[in-house]
């Protein structure tokens, strides 16, 4: 901490309108809301040795280091904050890479800033400290020095130093080095919130220039993005390459909403004379004077900026308060999950009644199909509404059943698939089947066990489809109860509960639920039994189907050989009916069979399709699901299954214990935004009233 006396005060960057706003995002800075959400702020961006620093310094008054070689080798983050007492903190911010030594290490880094030109040994002790001077040690990093400056004419505003682009790799810069940096200044490019300075050197052509192809990708529209022309002075007056970047100012070449600035920093040959004399005089005399003089020098930069953030910090504010809401909401459910801490046996057991409380209202609802509570209500997790998802697959399971249940389909015309059969071939296998089983029945009637074994075979399928009905149910329980316990608790405590109670009860179930399905095949694998009246109206259904069709085929090919008939015919058809009676017995039983079985496959399917959903699927695997996990469960638990489900580590309270302070600092932010919207709201309509009572004394008068 220290008072420098002469600072730059940046007066053009704060105006009584915009003061209201950058005190806000000050204040959420201060409450720590920018480790959590982006919040707006400058970042000066360009390629290696394009003149960022100097124009940094140009703007806060911070001597930055300024080399014509190599220099920013990681971020800086100036904070200017307006405070009675004129001060400058220190401190460095480590990279999330670095092993947790290195940064307990850097968070200790403090270095006093006395006088301006303290600022030159501060950043060789911030290099030495990240490493960055050692033999062998890397070019660049992600650690930040953050440089916080107080003072009672600062502006509330965050200026960025990114290192510069770099175009390719050589002996001192690595190809890790270019991707690190790409990655840095990706970063706070995509920030949202960000005003880019894009920095463009006059001393080289602006399309070989990275810097305007990173601000594209991520501002492809230009919005945000404010292009900054340095080294003016480098171009030779008249020339070519001056009228080029006379356009690319004039915002004809690249084309940015926020447009085109030029600034004319000093360089090495002039470090002894006064910046913006030196500027003045260059801008008067070149042919950028052809420009209009609010995009000239660096005065009109910092007005333009202060504008320019201040529109930004407003059309960003609603999407903010948006996203520090939405962190609320995820830090509460993130503490919801990890419940309060839990040292004891007692504390652990509260919290397993609490939890199993919470799991099995959830588990009642869903197998209810209550889907008010908001754990239903993303529309994308249509398994989570768990009576929806066995409904529809019960469904599925009867269709399949009624289309895919029999071993051989009849169909009228002959097929090449072996699953379907004409009548007539379906009987012909009865037929062989009846010669084969014969024993003491009477001519013409079939062995009182075949309707039994024609069934079966024809039955078959049955089993496996109930088994894959079952299984498909049993996992979408299973992941319900996966998604439940993750949505109420945290990973570990979830993961606790599956491994040492509910997969094993779960695993039960699936077993038991098999032998159910056991129970109900085996009463179809013995001599079919019915009562039900259905089977005697559709056998004898199917036996007169079968007369009349005999009947039906007789006549017509009596009326294609006789032509007209009149009723002294009548005699001849009912001789004719006679003569063509069956006399294959077997064949007489085997119609008979087959027509049986056909009867009460019926009746037995219908039956089936009832037993599987509800003694099966319902009993034993949806409706037990609340009690597998509930306080009565809890408070049976021995000691020791508590304490493996429910006992924490010293990561999940650290974790807690973060997501604590990150709740604290978004409730503080969002509450100085509430109180910004009321002040705001409170100023205008009061405006709105003076101004409707100037109004109303003018027409008095």
């Amino acid at each position: 901490m220290a008072t420098i006396q002469g600072f730059h005060s940046m007066d053009s960057l704060r105006t009584a309108e915009q003061i209201e706003l950058l005190d806000l995002v000050d204040s959420l800075r201060a409450e720590g809301l920018s480790e959590f959400t982006a919040l707006p702020q400058l970042i000066v961006c360009g390629d290696q040795s394009s003149g960022k620093s100097s124009l940094l310094e140009a703007i806060s008054g911070v001597p930055f280091p300024r080399k014509d070689n190599l220099c920013t080798r990681f971020a800086t983050e100036v904070i200017l904050r307006r405070a009675s007492v004129s001060e400058i903190r220190v401190s460095l911010v480590p990279g999330k890479s670095r092993p947790l030594a290195d940064q307990d290490r850097l968070c200790l880094f403090r270095h006093e800033v006395t006088s301006l030109e303290d600022f030159a040994t501060l950043f060789e002790q911030a290099k030495d400290a990240m490493g960055l001077l050692s033999v062998g040690g890397n070019a660049f990093t992600e650690d930040i020095l953050r440089v916080e400056i107080s003072g009672s004419k600062q502006p509330q505003l965050t200026i960025v130093d990114l290192p510069g682009l770099i175009h390719s790799h050589n002996k001192h810069q690595t190809e890790r080095d270019v991707e690190l940096v790409t990655r840095l200044v990706a970063k706070y490019m995509a920030n949202p919130r960000s005003i880019i300075l894009a920095v463009v050197s006059a001393k080289n052509d602006f399309p070989n220039q990275i810097v305007l192809k990173r601000a594209r990708e991520v501002d492809p529209q230009g919005l945000r993005t404010l292009g900054v022309i340095t080294k003016p002075d480098q171009l030779v007056s008249g020339s070519g390459d001056e009228k080029i970047f006379l356009s690319l100012a004039r915002n004809e070449q690249v084309e940015f909403h926020l447009g085109w600035h030029v600034v004319r920093n000093l360089d090495s040959s002039d470090q002894d004379q006064d910046r913006d004399i030196v500027e003045t005089q260059f801008l008067a005399e070149s042919n950028f004077r052809s420009l209009s003089a609010a995009h000239l020098g660096i005065a009109h930069l910092r007005q333009r900026l202060s504008v320019v953030l201040f529109d930004q910090i407003r059309a960003e504010l609603p999407r903010l308060i948006e996203d520090i809401e939405a962190g609320i909401l995820s830090c509460r459910h993130g503490l919801e999950k990890l419940g309060p801490a839990r040292v004891t046996l007692d504390d652990q057991k509260n919290f397993l009644v609490d939890l199993s409380d919470d799991f099995q209202s959830l588990c009642a609802a869903a197998a209810k199909g209550d889907y008010e509570h908001k754990f239903f209500a993303d529309q994308s997790q249509f398994d989570r509404r768990l009576a929806a998802m066995i409904a529809n697959r019960g469904m599925d399971f009867e269709e399949q059943i009624r289309t895919e249940g029999a071993q051989w389909k009849i169909v009228e015309g002959r097929s090449k698939r072996k699953s379907h059969r004409t009548r007539a071939e379906a009987v012909e296998d009865v037929l062989e089947l009846l010669k084969k089983s014969r024993g003491r029945e009477l001519p013409g009637l079939p062995n009182p066990l075949l309707v039994g074994e024609v069934f079966r075979q024809y039955s078959q399928p049955w089993e496996n489809l109930a088994r894959q009905y079952i299984e498909d149910v049993w996992n979408t329980t299973k992941s319900f109860i996966e998604q439940a316990l993750q949505y109420l608790a945290d990973t570990t405590v979830s993961d606790a509960l599956l491994r040492h109670l509910l997969d094993p009860i779960m695993d039960e179930r699936l077993k038991l639920a098999y032998a159910k399905l056991n129970e109900l095949m085996a009463v179809h694998k013995e001599h079919p039994e019915t009562r039900n009246h259905y089977f005697t109206d559709r056998f004898n259904a199917l036996q007169r189907k079968q007369y009349l069709a005999k009947t039906t085929r007789m006549l017509q090919d009596a009326f294609e050989r006789h032509g007209t008939m009149t009723g002294d015919d009548v005699p001849h058809l009912l001789a004719s009916l006679r003569e063509n009676t069956e006399v294959d017995m077997d064949l007489i039983a085997a119609e008979s069979t087959f027509n049986a079985m056909e009867a009460f496959y019926k009746v037995a399917m219908t039956l089936f399709i009832d037993n599987v959903p509800n003694l099966v699927v319902r009993a034993i695997i949806a409706s037990s699901l609340p009690s597998m996990f509930c306080p009565k469960s809890v408070f049976a638990m021995n000691p020791d299954l508590v304490k493996k489900i429910a006992s924490e580590t010293e990561e999940k309270s650290l974790q807690r214990q973060e997501i604590s302070d990150r709740l604290r600092a978004l409730e503080a932010g969002n509450d100085l935004c509430k109180q910004y919207a009321g002040y705001s709201f409170a100023n205008s309509q009061a405006g709105e009233i003076d101004r409707l009572g100037v109004n109303r004394m003018v027409s008095f008068e």
